[in-house]
């Protein structure tokens, strides 16, 4: 265990069989998968493994998203830009079982957490499709603010979809901790 919240659990991605498989066979099932921004299907288990492996190689912080002792979901931050002291959030639960529980709401606000209490980030930035209204609602919960939209800059299952830009400063986070009552310093909640 790396964060641990009171529904989910977030572990560092260990990029072995079982994950890929699991993550490899869900996405491919396209159960929870309909409004990602990228990516392609179908694939195996060693493309996941390849881009897994690519994107440590470029600095990401991968997580597992653990619900009871079950693989669930990957997040994490991408694309670090160090003179900004910004990162990409991204997130995908891919087990139908897990959605709508709140735990995508948890694992954004540990990575959140994470970005500017152990990264020291200044900015945590997403793009989500604007169809997507359930993912939506989760990043305003956690303080994601819409700072814009791509118009047309989706195309998936035949159609353009707007993708809507949020981010999350660290001072705005750190007002929203003050306001739930969170506590700043001391582990990661």
């Amino acid at each position: 265990m790396f964060l641990k919240g009171t529904v989910c659990e977030l572990r560092v991605l260990e990029m072995s069989d079982h994950e890929a498989a699991t993550f490899t066979k869900a996405v491919n099932a396209g159960l929870t998968t309909e409004w990602l921004w990228t990516g392609s299907i179908p694939m195996a288990p060693i493309d996941t493994l390849a881009v897994w492996k690519k994107e440590r190689e470029a600095g990401s912080i991968e997580f597992g998203v653990w619900v009871e002792g079950k693989f669930c979901g990957t997040t994490g931050l991408y694309s670090k830009r160090d003179v900004y002291r910004e990162w990409e959030f991204r997130i995908l639960i891919f087990d139908p079982d897990c959605v709508g529980k709140g735990i995508g709401s948890e694992a954004t606000w540990l990575v959140v957490a994470y970005c500017f209490r152990r990264m020291n980030g200044w900015r945590c930035y997403l793009g989500v499709n604007e169809m997507n209204e359930r993912a939506v609602r989760c990043y305003r919960q956690v303080g994601f603010v819409q700072e814009g939209l791509l118009r047309d800059a989706i195309y998936t299952y035949g159609r353009y979809y707007n993708a809507v830009r949020m981010s999350i400063l660290r001072p705005e986070w750190e007002e929203l901790c003050k306001v739930r009552g969170v506590e700043i310093t001391g582990p990661i909640p």
